[in-house]
């Protein structure tokens, strides 16, 4: 399978502004992002990431630019009302997956 590339506005850790970046996906996940403007790679190794993470979880943040996708795709009224409040608890949601035990 060929890996498929999508370009994107992201904030660049280097450049430290918003600007494009190209996100390359292989087998369906993020395999690396690279800045347009300054050509840094940040790269996932997506072993090393089960690894420590656990096969789910690796996989559903990997692959949540492409869900996020369909998701609008399929009905952009419902996307645009529960976005916000998604955005908002995401965070909380994610550090209480990976540390259940924190409060």
């Amino acid at each position: 399978m060929e890996p498929e590339e999508m370009k994107t506005i992201l904030h660049c850790v280097r450049c430290q502004k918003d600007c494009e970046h190209v996100v390359i996906y292989h087998r369906g996940m993020i395999s690396s992002i690279v800045c347009q403007e300054c050509g840094i790679e940040i790269g996932f190794d997506q072993k090393k990431l089960m690894a420590c993470y656990g096969e789910d979880l690796v996989n559903r943040v990997l692959t949540k630019p492409r869900r996020i996708t369909e998701e609008y795709e399929k009905d952009l009224i419902k996307f645009m009302k529960d976005i916000p409040f998604r955005i908002i608890t995401k965070p909380y949601r994610l550090i209480k997956e990976i540390d259940p035990f924190k409060n």
